[in-house]
């Protein structure tokens, strides 16, 4: 009797032992099952939306993870098997196996950590991983070749670090960011470790300026949304000092204050570029741009062509009264390339001199100093 309830304690500690370890077995592989999920969303971020290719460590972890995973939970299922079956030689071999799995989970679990997960296409100085390519439109950019051709020639002056794009809403500011944008990404060695694109905005947000920063450059830490403002300004520049950049911000409205938001200010030893739009020359001093470029309206020969192409010469020609009005519709349009695109291809169905002097009408009719582009989202 003595010797069988000795029996049964010895089985109820080795048991005991067996189940603790396999609870703090199962939730260190939850952790761990979580841990690849989110190394995993950035990796698909990098890859999908900029271009980029995992890293070799990355993809050898998330290899040893999914496998280390699936034996812990084997080990869950001979667990409950070894428990039932009575035998305390059976539950102290299980229990050894749980505590050296438990080791294993944990040991690759800490080794999960990635600050960066994605490189640029071919490493360091290839294809321009951390960029996004935004979608332009060929007949936007005519008129503005000039433009687009003077900014891609700063990016590859030494002495030239920031460049700021200034003139009034709907000249083509962002067209030609855009051109420059994805004209870099398509160069399979541009050069540049991460081509950043970021919507400033009229109300500037600095931490969301961070935000987007982060995520192109496939930094996704669970606990950057508890970090300061000065704690993920010293993680992007972590990041960003020891790379080559291109870092492309639209719609500037005043100064933004990249230093404050982790940004490594450009020069000659790490050769990063940053390119602003703004409609605001003062803006341009403030974000000290070493080349002001101002983008100017179109001449009323590019225009009207601009204009036609868009409506189609089918319309413009298809009533006597139209090619007088339509010319006078292109001319409201003062020379800005997106009001000429816009309602040209508006205009384009449009093949009764009336409905041509209605849109002439409107666009006459508009107040000082308002926005052709405000009056088309208003109609």
């Amino acid at each position: 009797m003595g010797k069988d309830f000795k029996s049964l304690v010895t089985r109820c500690i080795y048991v005991g032992k067996m189940n603790d370890n396999a609870k703090r077995l199962k939730i260190a592989t939850e952790e761990l099952k979580d841990l690849g999920s989110n190394v995993m969303k950035r990796v698909k971020i990098c890859e999908e939306q900029q271009q980029m290719k995992r890293l070799d460590k990355v993809q050898s972890w998330l290899r040893q993870a999914d496998t280390v995973i699936k034996e812990a939970e084997e080990y869950f299922l001979m667990s409950s098997s070894s428990s039932s079956s009575g035998l305390i030689s059976s539950s102290h071999k299980m229990e050894k196996k749980i505590c050296k799995k438990l080791k294993e989970v944990q040991e690759v679990k800490s080794r999960g950590m990635f600050e960066v997960v994605a490189e640029s296409i071919g490493g360091i100085g290839g294809g321009g991983g951390g960029g996004l390519t935004v979608k332009d439109s060929d007949e936007q950019t005519i008129g503005l070749e000039a433009v687009s051709g003077l900014v891609w020639r700063c990016l590859t002056m030494e002495n030239t670090g920031i460049i700021g794009l200034y003139g009034v809403e709907g000249v083509g500011k962002t067209t030609v960011l855009t051109q420059v944008n994805n004209r870099l990404l398509q160069q399979k060695a541009n050069g540049f470790d991460f081509v950043l694109w970021v919507f400033v905005s009229k109300n500037l947000n600095l931490e969301k300026i961070q935000d987007t920063i982060r995520e192109k450059i496939g930094f996704l830490d669970r606990t950057w949304t508890s970090k300061s403002e000065e704690e993920k300004a010293a993680k992007i520049f972590e990041i960003l000092s020891k790379r080559r950049f291109a870092l492309f911000l639209d719609d500037v409205w005043e100064k933004v204050d990249l230093v404050k938001a982790g940004v490594p200010p450009p020069d000659a030893q790490n050769r990063s570029k940053i390119v602003f739009t703004t409609c605001s020359e003062e803006v341009c001093k403030e974000m000290s741009a070493q080349t002001k470029i101002k983008v100017e309206k179109l001449a009323w020969e590019r225009a009207w062509d601009l204009f036609k192409k868009n409506v189609g010469e089918d319309t413009v020609k298809s009533h006597p009264d139209i090619a007088k009005v339509a010319q006078e519709v292109a001319a409201r349009c003062d020379g800005l390339p997106l009001a000429l695109v816009t309602i040209g291809r508006a205009m384009a169905s449009k093949k009764t001199p009336q409905e041509w002097r209605d849109a002439l009408y409107i666009l006459s009719n508009s107040p000082p100093n308002f926005s052709v582009l405000k009056l088309l989202d208003r109609n």
